[in-house]
């Protein structure tokens, strides 16, 4: 007998043969088995705001949990909800808002408690120029508000040790200049111009 694990061309195979109540009741009982599993159907089929605010909260719980608390820092776990939010809604928008959100409270844990080690800075560091490479995803007229995040980012990031701050600063560089900011402004002013499709 094969011992190989079983892969999605062998499920899909099986699924081509279930009627509509079938698969009504699989997704049902996929449903109720997790709350992972609701949390990703929710977003795939009843998107809304307070999806992404509640990713948020998550997120920032795993990179700065409650000092007074015996939480640990779980970097991977955060970066594990970005993908989980990314492919349950297909939102790159919130997506490069909830990295970037992961990297300002590191960086805040950082300030504030003198929280520090490589592994912690290079894991920021990477989600941050995952931000910088997604920004071209975002709409124009969110832009601005990006890049303000970004400079104030920067500017956070100064007193951290581990050339962390030099890292951010090189990273965002580019973005958060005085031209690329006025720029962004530009931009988002001429979207806001352009007529919208007629309903």
């Amino acid at each position: 007998m094969s011992t190989r694990e079983v892969g999605w061309g062998a499920i899909k195979a099986k699924l081509k043969g279930f009627g509509a109540s079938e698969l009504m009741t699989l997704v049902r009982d996929l449903y109720h088995a997790s709350p992972e599993n609701r949390q990703f159907l929710r977003g795939r089929l009843l998107h809304r705001p307070a999806d992404l605010e509640r990713y948020r909260r998550q997120i920032t719980d795993a990179v700065f949990p409650d000092p007074f608390t015996s939480k640990p820092v779980r970097i991977g776990e955060a970066e594990r909800l970005i993908r989980h939010y990314r492919a349950s809604t297909g939102d790159e928008s919130g997506t490069v808002d909830l990295m970037l959100s992961m990297v300002e409270a590191g960086t805040e844990q950082a300030v504030d408690l003198g929280y520090a080690n490589e592994a912690y800075f290079a894991s920021l560091e990477r989600v941050l120029e995952s931000v910088v490479r997604a920004l071209p995803s975002v709409p124009e007229s969110a832009r601005p508000t990006i890049v303000e995040r970004l400079r104030q980012l920067a500017k956070r990031a100064e007193s951290t040790g581990w050339g962390y701050g030099d890292a951010v600063r090189e990273i965002t560089m580019a973005l958060v200049s005085p031209r690329n900011a006025g720029r962004c402004r530009a931009l988002a002013a001429r979207e806001r111009r352009q007529p919208r499709p007629a309903q």
